[in-house]
């Protein structure tokens, strides 16, 4: 890139202290820290006998998806078919998109991307989509794998019914250019209800109308392969249940304001770390004195609590929204505005479009940026 802080920061990668000098607002990832976060959801995954499929809707990154894959797990997933064929081109093969679509071209293109080697899973909730994809790999040549969408509760996509569910995979066994491959059930309700019990009630009910679905499809002869679904703050409750076959965790990679109350694990505590960060200058202080960043909503998404800020790694106070392009530092008791030009590193309030406002991630090392990663998918929402 020959322009924005990508360019400003390459030179420093490797240089001792580049931490302190990266131009801002930029996106950091603590590489140990986010390290530590991919292994040890891959090592629970393991222990409990599951899968994990990471869903890239939190980064949109190559790079942090080969990590991903390389720990073990069995594919990434999706939301949208720009963000896939992005990851795709940059080299990702065991795909899944983890969302019912209604366009023809788009459609077009995945099937395209299987007869160029993709391992290409998509989901369905109709008798027409079924047709469709048929069709479109009928015309490519390729084969696509699918998943049946059964709703537990999250009311956004999927059948309810499990004579529907039964119904759709058997019309995906008779399309030609599809194999059945089991179903997905996602019960984003569920992800961020605070209290570790209260979440363990409201996942067992959405598991117990998803077993209804897997009973009815044994049952007619369609036993699902697949299982799919859950997320970062139902996998503790999906490992110990054990319904699912592969859990669907995305925000876990990085962390974030919005899963800071949850309460992951019976103990309570930390399971993952805090991995991500917006950086951000001081540049100039309002009337009353305020430190004012350079940092808006341009940078982070606002979606989710404010972000904490820090210095050298002490906590000195919050973020509020000053505008677009910047930043109204709040400090604690005892914290004076710092002056211009001193650096924050600030956490997200909602790491999946947080990461969607960047065109690259920052990985740090100690004091040192090691890389400067792109994120292909960064601004496909389509």
């Amino acid at each position: 890139m020959k322009h924005g802080v990508a360019a400003l920061n390459a030179p420093l990668i490797g240089i001792a202290g580049g931490r302190s000098r990266i131009e801002t607002p930029a996106l950091l990832l603590d590489a140990e820290a986010f390290h530590a976060n991919v292994d040890t959801l891959a090592v629970m995954a393991a222990a409990n006998g599951l899968g994990v499929r990471p869903h890239a809707k939190s980064h949109k990154c190559s790079n942090i998806a080969r990590v991903q894959l390389a720990a073990g797990a069995v594919g990434i997933a999706c939301a949208k078919p720009g963000e896939l064929l992005a990851l795709f081109d940059a080299g990702i093969v065991s795909l899944m998109l983890t969302a019912p679509v209604a366009s023809a071209r788009k459609i077009e293109r995945l099937a395209q991307a299987a007869a160029r080697g993709a391992k290409l899973t998509v989901v369905v909730d109709r008798a027409d989509l079924i047709a469709a994809y048929g069709a479109a790999a009928r015309e490519a040549g390729s084969t696509i794998a699918v998943l049946i969408d059964c709703d537990t509760g999250l009311g956004r996509t999927g059948v309810t019914i499990p004579d529907a569910a039964v119904a759709l995979a058997r019309a995906i066994v008779d399309e030609e250019g599809l194999t059945y491959a089991g179903i997905q059930a996602y019960a984003g309700q569920v992800q961020h209800v605070f209290d570790y019990e209260e979440r363990r009630v409201a996942n067992r009910v959405a598991n117990n109308r998803l077993r209804a679905m897997i009973d009815a499809l044994n049952a007619a002869g369609f036993p699902p392969e697949i299982v799919s679904g859950g997320g970062t703050g139902s996998h503790a409750l999906d490992f110990e249940d054990k319904i699912l076959t592969e859990v669907q965790a995305g925000s876990y990679v990085f962390m974030d304001e919005a899963y800071r109350p949850v309460e992951r694990e019976r103990a309570g505590g930390e399971i993952f770390r805090f991995a991500l960060f917006v950086a951000v200058t001081v540049t100039a202080h309002s009337a009353n004195g305020e430190a004012i960043t350079d940092g808006g909503t341009k940078s982070f998404a606002v979606d989710g609590p404010p972000p904490r800020a820090f210095i050298d790694g002490v906590e000195i106070g919050t973020i509020v929204w000053a505008g677009d392009e910047f930043g109204r530092l709040k400090t604690y008791e005892g914290f004076a505005p710092p002056p211009a030009g001193t650096r924050l590193e600030c956490t997200v309030p909602h790491c999946d479009p947080t990461s969607n406002l960047h065109d690259v991630i920052h990985l740090m090392r100690g004091d040192s940026l090691e890389a400067i990663w792109r994120i292909e998918g960064r601004g496909l929402s389509d």
